[in-house]
């Protein structure tokens, strides 16, 4: 089963809100890169000038790895390609 489904599957309404982000996340890297999400490290989320900064690495089934941000709930995500798939930062 993917992430996005283990995720849309576990997420309780009281929280759906705060936990939309996951799933937003695996859907667009699973259509721009092919991705289908293992786990998610080194996640960041943070308000700052009411925006919503997200930051986490994404570790694919393949083993690929990606750096992902979105600076606000409006955007979508970025992702750039680790080329060391072990390395924090890509």
């Amino acid at each position: 089963m993917s992430l996005c489904a283990v995720l849309t599957a576990s997420v309780p309404a009281s929280g759906a809100a705060e936990e939309d982000w996951h799933v937003e996340l695996a859907r667009q890297i699973a259509e721009s890169e092919g991705c289908e999400v293992a786990l998610l490290s080194q996640v960041v989320e943070r308000e700052t000038g009411g925006r919503r900064l997200i930051m986490a690495k994404v570790h694919c089934e393949d083993r690929r790895s990606f750096d992902a941000i979105r600076f606000d709930d409006d955007e979508a995500f970025t992702f750039k390609a680790c080329e060391v798939p072990d390395a924090k930062t890509c």
